[in-house]
């Protein structure tokens, strides 16, 4: 499966050979890219120079992989006395450094075989070392999310991030990734601030993180504005070019969504991923026709998925089976006007700008609804935001599902728990199980009202959810103990 982000690790090519002849070498992936180990440099040479993300898989070295692989599954003594070998060499390294290079030797073999779980326990013995190594824990926090061991990911980044007092944007960028995948969106939106606020705001591939975090919570203007400091930054990055021309074209301007990809194309020869997103706002709008509208509904849901880290069943969340929104050039730049104010913090004149907007749309225009939530709220007026969102669901609720998610928060501010979790619920069942996050929610709120069975069973379809997708985070097993005892005990 290809991930929709990128983060960067430190360089980790090492040579097996030199012990054992066998070269096994990290691989990049979705979640991980390859950044030089010389810390002084930019993040702009640090990124890949296609941009483009390459999947993950085992560690790959040619006819060495394969050599541990038929170790591994015809029974041969070789694997087993090669991982013999690096445990003894590990043992009597006589420096820290030298120790941690033989650890991650190891931890490609046992990835090699498949043997996951025996890299993790080494990865994580290797968290716990009582060394100054940011670069290091950084390493092995990218390696322990490439394994899907999340929560020690996220424990070794702050790690590392911590050796260098919180002076390291590439840990802070990651960690802000593995933070998304969790739906933990308020520290994920801390660390990737942190990791700009470092960078001067130039670090192409933290802001097209920030842009899916905003977009993930439906804040397109944002979104919006942080794929297009992304191009900026990093010109060739295809990711934020895909994702800015289709949020641009589904806000109601997909003539700006069209030129944001032609300039794409004409700094570089070509772009499969850009192209078929050209075709397909083309085809929403219109002005075109694609192969086969199955096509581009395909098209859509991947990349949709790409940027929300949401997939697309059944045609939910894909662009394609949307019509485009349109609006004329003059409430378009008020809405512009709008979004201006609120990136600048001038809420009460933002709010007075979306107004005027929906009176020119009498009273509806979902972005201006759904932005206009969002600045009431920042206002603390929760009453009206509450209210701007109940008239967004009920009349785009499936096109805007995460319209419910924020609606759900306002209800719980103002002590509304029954509605608060209707809201979530509903949500929930949007996402399904693209992101089980909104069962926490519905948890929480459930307890909070005092009804135990329901906030188990929530946390208990989390769980279930968490285990299909593949990573159950460790507290979740306190947590379904202590609900499971309230619920007993009532």
């Amino acid at each position: 499966m290809k991930y929709s982000h990128r983060v960067m690790s430190e360089s980790l090519q090492m040579s097996f050979r030199r012990l054992l002849n066998v070269a096994l070498i990290l691989t990049c992936s979705a979640l991980l890219v390859h950044a030089q180990r010389n810390e002084s440099a930019s993040p702009a040479t640090q990124t890949s120079s296609s941009g483009a993300a390459k999947p993950l898989t085992a560690p790959v070295g040619g006819t060495e992989r394969e050599d541990a692989q038929a170790s591994a599954t015809t029974g041969e003594t070789k694997a087993p006395d090669r991982i013999t070998a690096l445990r003894s060499m590990i043992k009597d390294a006589k420096t820290d450094s030298e120790r941690a290079r033989l650890h991650r030797l190891l931890v490609d073999y046992l990835v090699a075989l498949n043997r996951k779980s025996e890299a993790i326990d080494e990865l994580r013995a290797m968290s716990r070392e009582d060394r100054v190594d940011p670069v290091g824990f950084y390493n092995l926090g990218n390696a322990l999310a490439r394994l899907e061991d999340t929560d020690t990911a996220i424990d070794v980044y702050r790690k590392a991030i911590k050796q260098r007092h919180g002076n390291y944007s590439h840990a802070l960028n990651n960690l802000g990734v593995v933070l998304l995948r969790q739906g933990r969106w308020d520290e994920a939106q801390e660390a990737l601030e942190s990791a700009l606020k470092l960078e001067n705001f130039h670090y192409g591939e933290a802001s097209y993180n920030m842009g899916r975090l905003y977009a993930a919570r439906g804040e397109a203007d944002l979104a919006i504005r942080e794929w297009t400091r992304a191009l900026v930054v990093q010109p060739d990055h295809a990711d934020a070019a895909v994702a800015l021309a289709r949020a641009l074209a589904e806000d109601g301007s997909p003539e700006r969504g069209l030129a944001v990809l032609d300039a794409f194309l004409a700094r570089k020869a070509s772009s499969t991923e850009v192209a078929d997103a050209r075709r397909e706002i083309l085809f929403n709008s219109g002005e075109g026709e694609a192969t086969s509208a199955s096509n581009i509904s395909n098209t859509a849901a991947t990349s949709a998925a790409k940027v929300a880290n949401v997939k697309s069943d059944s045609g939910k969340h894909s662009l394609a089976t949307t019509p485009t929104l349109t609006v004329d050039q003059e409430t378009y730049d008020l809405l512009g006007r709008a979004r201006a104010a609120r990136a600048d913090g001038r809420n009460e004149e933002a709010a007075t700008l979306y107004r005027r907007v929906l009176s020119r749309k009498e009273g509806f225009f979902a972005p201006a609804n759904l932005e206009l939530g969002f600045v009431l709220s920042s206002l603390k007026r929760y009453d009206e935001a509450a209210a701007m969102f109940e008239t967004l669901v009920a009349r785009e609720g499936a096109r805007y599902p995460i319209a419910y998610y924020h609606l759900g928060r306002k209800y719980e501010l103002l002590g509304k728990l029954d509605l608060a979790a209707g809201a979530f619920e509903k949500a929930a069942a949007a996402f399904d199980e693209t992101n089980p996050q909104f069962l926490l929610d519905l948890s929480r709120v459930r307890e909070l009202a005092g009804n135990y069975k329901a906030a188990l069973k929530a946390m208990e379809d989390y769980v279930s959810i968490s285990q299909k997708i593949g990573h159950v985070p460790e507290w979740t097993t306190e947590r379904l103990a202590e609900l499971r005892q309230k619920a007993e005990t009532k």
